[in-house]
């Protein structure tokens, strides 16, 4: 069994990479069968304890929001264990946050441990808010994830955003996935864009990621199945969907009841029934 010392590191690494958790979060990722939460929250305190401190929280109705800071950031890419990210922050205005963002980060971290237990993707394998170049601007993704099949997908979480503003940012997905070639090629290679060169592989052969949106329930929203369905109304009729992109959904309390390999994914567009499939399972886009 691990302690709080033997964690230390681990849990610095995780709030770098995630942002912000709770300790049962932590510890559903790190110690998933440790009872409580005691040997996570001892790690934290050694780690709040540090000179200058490597984690700081924001307590709200009686629970702890954790979150790396500066000095932590810099611990955990020091390590050389993180993915190297441009810009990557600390989660203090998250944590603090009281529109929203903190709920909206904590269904992301609950979706990272739906992944991780269902043996679908590692926790570590994750990026979060990653920007990505497009003609229309910086397509920014939730999250970017190393699925177990060496395939990547992009996820989306929703709590609160409006249709129409979900809508965008599939076009965004578009605008991204049609983005020029950049660079020169050479005689071996023509030249490549973005998405080409960070997801298909040395030979071209993988389809563009599959974009995953994830409904999370919200206080004063409609249910997420609820949404989840709206939005299939509304995406259905978004050209690409059909040909270029691959669009599944599933609704968060679903996904961590049944795990992310299972059959919860429904996917968008015409000719798609109601039925849900695994990751597997999902068409590949064209």
């Amino acid at each position: 069994m691990k302690a709080g010392a033997d964690i230390r590191g681990e849990v610095l690494l995780t709030l770098a990479q995630l942002r912000l958790a709770t300790p049962r979060q932590l510890k559903a990722l790190l110690l998933p069968r440790q009872q409580g939460t005691d040997h996570v929250r001892r790690a934290l305190r050694n780690l709040l304890a540090e000179s200058p401190a490597l984690v700081g929280r924001t307590n709200r109705a009686q629970q702890s929001y954790w979150y790396c800071t500066p000095a932590g950031l810099a611990e955990a890419a020091a390590s050389g264990e993180l993915a190297p990210t441009t810009g990557r922050t600390t989660g203090k205005r998250i944590a603090a946050s009281k529109t929203g963002l903190r709920e909206h980060g904590l269904a992301l971290v609950d979706t990272v441990i739906a992944f991780h237990w269902a043996g679908a993707a590692d926790f570590a394998d994750w990026r979060v808010e990653g920007a990505h170049p497009t003609p229309a601007g910086n397509l920014i993704p939730d999250g970017v994830v190393l699925l177990a099949g060496g395939t990547s997908a992009f996820v989306e979480i929703d709590r609160t955003m409006s249709y129409a503003r979900l809508i965008a940012k599939l076009e965004r997905y578009d605008a991204y996935r049609n983005a020029p070639a950049t660079g020169r090629g050479n005689a071996a290679r023509p030249p490549r864009s973005h998405w080409q060169e960070t997801y298909a592989g040395p030979h071209l052969d993988r389809p563009f990621p599959p974009v995953l949106f994830v409904f999370a329930p919200a206080p004063r929203r409609a249910a997420p199945d609820t949404r989840e369905a709206a939005f299939h109304e509304r995406a259905r009729n978004i050209g690409s969907v059909n040909y270029k992109l691959t669009v599944a959904t599933t609704a968060l309390p679903l996904l961590t009841k049944t795990g992310a390999g299972n059959a919860v994914w429904r996917v968008v567009g015409k000719g798609h029934g109601e039925e849900r499939r695994t990751l597997a399972a999902l068409p590949k886009a064209r």
